[in-house]
């Protein structure tokens, strides 16, 4: 930038300058026509403002049917994950009946498990006995 162009821009960038400029522009109506045609093609229309409540209408429709048929899809996958859930839990409360007959027929056998072991220690203790005897009678008959 030139030395001129930065004096410029040093003046301008004081309120007291910008001040005079927005009042000189308030007065003078070519300035005014001047400032007004370089901002209106940027300003908005009515027809503009309606045109855009028109789209966010269509868009908002759509929103609401978007979110109708999310809605439903959603509610069909929850609805066929509680059928599956139920489906389970009867497949679980048949497997918890068929544990209990099994532990019934677990403990059945430790039961019986049980008196065959008192019964071969009796005839462990009965074998025991009846060689004692013979031993016994053995040994008397030897020693007659």
């Amino acid at each position: 930038m030139s030395d001129l162009e930065e004096k410029i821009l040093e003046i301008l960038k004081k309120k007291q300058v910008l001040k005079m400029i927005v009042s000189e522009i308030a007065v003078d109506p070519e300035l005014r026509y001047f400032l007004l045609q370089s901002i209106l093609p940027n300003v908005a229309t009515k027809d503009d403002i309606r045109e855009l409540r028109s789209e966010i209408s269509g868009l908002r429709s759509e929103i609401h049917r978007s979110r109708h048929e999310i809605i439903s899809y959603v509610d069909g996958r929850i609805s066929d994950l509680d059928k599956r859930i139920d489906a389970l839990d009867k497949r679980i409360d048949s497997l918890d009946k068929r544990i209990d007959v099994l532990d019934k027929r677990i403990d059945a056998l430790d039961k019986r498990i049980d008196a065959l072991d008192k019964r071969i220690s009796m005839l462990q203790w009965l074998i025991v006995l009846m060689l004692s005897l013979i031993v016994f009678m053995l040994a008397r008959i030897i020693t007659l």
